[in-house]
């Protein structure tokens, strides 16, 4: 009913409001009507677009100066923070040496990682949160690169054994891979495993199997992808599906910002389920299903947004491909993303009846706001692959340009020459 509700009222307006509008309100009002609604928009990127919308608006601002002038410095605070905490990440990026050094041929996109972590887990007492989130988000766009890209099946399947290795030895486990693989194995075990250390220290409890866990499956749904792609074949939907929200890599991300976050042994237990023994090694990785949901819309997102591009470098099947196929007499390509569209609003719902029905969690609501910033990562074109110039100011303005007088540090103290 509210989805009908909703279709009228957008009907109604295009037809009899906006037409009465001056052009600078008809714009505004389109525009409106076209955007997410206001509680599946990231907070962080909500509070820097209600700045701006009252940016000049003078005597006609209904909101007291002094309230706009504290909303100011606080963005600005906390973007002072994030910037400083982007300094350390890229330090980190550069001993890595994957960029240009080792993997030339991968994505080198810390900024829009970071630029996600900080819109997943925004509060300044997240840091550990944000730290990881953009590490292993950077070391994702590489794998997938890896997967989709460079690596042929039998080294695919190589490295895929050598991620699920009981050692996680880079001198055994990986000592059959080439040297481009080693550097990310290496990269891979040492993020983790730096990762594990920090919550075993600050929270006292074992997270490393859990890691590995969840590389390990990660790994075997990429590679599952790898031969559809040299096989020429076309999976069904449900099939897709089912893997897709693990390739989605949200599931790894959420895992590794979930040990960052303050909580329980308790908590931390639900994401495991007992095998046979209590040795922590065999226990399997049980998600709770709004992460299942949330990167479901991640998926979708970006099969919707990297659909031609992939189709171009011929990489693997994509939501978009499995609909055409599985259509009745052959579906276009229109009616394809009219289905992803019905698919990430129901999605949604469901995300919102998960949310409903749980205790309010800090894990909930970043689990969420990966939904959220991927929708708008994706939104206009793919914002990571390939970001046009509206995902650009976007970045720049949520991390570099402050909002008002007020600034803590600035990008040259930052920076420096850089």
């Amino acid at each position: 009913m509210l989805d009908r509700a909703r279709a009228l009222a957008i009907e109604k307006l295009q037809e009899q409001l906006i037409p009465s509008m001056k052009p600078d309100q008809r714009e505004k009002t389109r525009a409106i009507l076209l955007d997410l609604p206001l509680h599946w928009r990231a907070p962080r990127l909500q509070t820097l677009r209600s700045l701006e919308e009252h940016r000049g608006h003078g005597h006609r601002n209904i909101i007291d100066p002094s309230i706009l002038q504290l909303a100011a410095l606080d963005f600005n605070l906390v973007q002072a923070v994030h910037r400083s905490e982007l300094l350390e990440v890229t330090r980190w990026w550069k001993e890595t040496g994957l960029g240009e050094e080792k993997l030339p041929f991968g994505r080198d996109r810390l900024v829009e990682c970071f630029f996600c972590a900080a819109c997943i887990a925004p509060e300044p007492r997240l840091a550990a949160c944000r730290e990881v989130l953009a590490k292993v988000g950077s070391l994702l766009v590489h794998l997938d690169d890896v997967y989709d890209i460079y690596g042929t099946l039998d080294e695919l399947a190589a490295f895929t054994d050598a991620v699920g290795s009981a050692a996680w030895d880079v001198s055994s486990a990986a000592a059959a891979l080439p040297e481009y693989m080693k550097a990310m194995y290496s990269a891979i075990r040492s993020t983790s495993t730096a990762a594990a250390d920090r919550v075993m220290k600050e929270q006292g409890y074992e997270v490393l199997p859990l890691y590995k866990k969840a590389w390990h499956e990660l790994c075997k749904a990429f590679l599952v992808e790898a031969k559809w792609q040299h096989g020429r074949t076309t999976p069904s939907l449900d099939e897709y599906l089912h893997n897709g929200w693990i390739t989605s890599t949200g599931p790894l991300l959420l895992l590794h910002a979930f040990t960052m976050l303050p909580h329980t042994q308790q908590q931390q237990d639900s994401w495991l389920r007992d095998d046979r023994d209590d040795d922590s090694s065999s226990k399997d990785l049980v998600y709770p299903r709004l992460v299942e949901l949330c990167s479901r819309v991640f998926r979708l997102c970006n099969d919707c947004a990297a659909h031609e591009a992939e189709l171009e470098r011929d990489e693997g099947p994509s939501f978009i491909a499995c609909h055409m196929a599985e259509a009745s007499g052959g579906g276009s390509e229109e009616e394809a993303r009219a289905a992803v569209a019905d698919a990430v609003a129901e999605t949604l719902k469901e995300v919102n009846r998960e949310v409903a029905f749980r205790s309010t969690h800090a894990a909930d609501r970043v689990c969420v706001n990966l939904a959220r910033i991927m929708q708008c990562i994706y939104r206009d074109g793919d914002g990571i692959t390939s970001p046009t110039d509206n995902r650009k100011r976007l970045v720049k303005d949520l991390l570099f340009n402050p909002a008002g007088p007020y600034i803590c540090d600035t990008l040259a103290e930052l920076y420096g020459d850089q």
